[in-house]
């Protein structure tokens, strides 16, 4: 059975998607492995703390990394690097 990957890493992985721009659903759903609706989820939750911000440009909907969504995932990447649970 394939190991579970823990919330926090998950969140840390959509975070880290969005570093390099803003991305549609989809497109950061394929990014992070994660099933639409598991997506939905954890977006949510990081919309709720504002640290991701929907926008609508060109018609599209579109995931964007807030300033302070970039200065936690900074945060919790050197935790996590120095954990040793993520690698570079």
């Amino acid at each position: 059975m394939p190991k579970r990957r823990p919330d926090v890493v998950i969140l840390l992985d959509i975070l880290t998607a969005l570093v390099y721009g803003p991305k549609a659903p989809t497109r950061l759903a394929q990014t992070c492995n994660l099933s639409y609706d598991n997506l939905v989820r954890f977006v949510a939750r990081l919309e709720s703390s504002r640290l991701v911000e929907r926008r609508a440009e060109e018609g599209r909907e579109l995931f964007a990394i807030t300033a302070e969504g970039l200065g936690v995932q900074r945060d919790f990447t050197q935790v996590l690097l120095k954990l040793g649970m993520v690698r570079v």
